[in-house]
């Protein structure tokens, strides 16, 4: 597969706990959610969470964020690499 776009879809700076859950008490943290889509259309949204450091932009954020992202995607979309394929049983082989 390939992926096809990749969208933000959240861009926020909100208080989370150590768990990354909204918290009144917690750490300001910046959200930036991507969503991905591939050439088969299929969809996968994916959040991160990062650290706010004086002078960084947007641009930098997201690329952290993508960077910490990269491998969950790559996962998702070879986990579509069978899907459409006939198994064999004759030979228990994917064909």
């Amino acid at each position: 597969m390939t992926i096809e776009s990749i969208v933000i879809d959240k861009l926020t700076e909100e208080k989370v706990d150590e768990n990354n859950t909204t918290s009144d008490s917690g750490t300001l943290k910046k959200k930036i959610g991507f969503k991905v889509i591939n050439d088969k259309g299929n969809l996968f949204i994916i959040d991160k969470w990062l650290t706010i450091v004086d002078g960084k932009s947007d641009d930098d954020y997201s690329k952290d964020a993508y960077d910490a992202s990269k491998s969950e995607i790559d996962a998702w979309d070879n986990s579509f690499a069978k899907i459409g394929k006939i198994f064999n049983p004759d030979s228990g082989k994917i064909e």
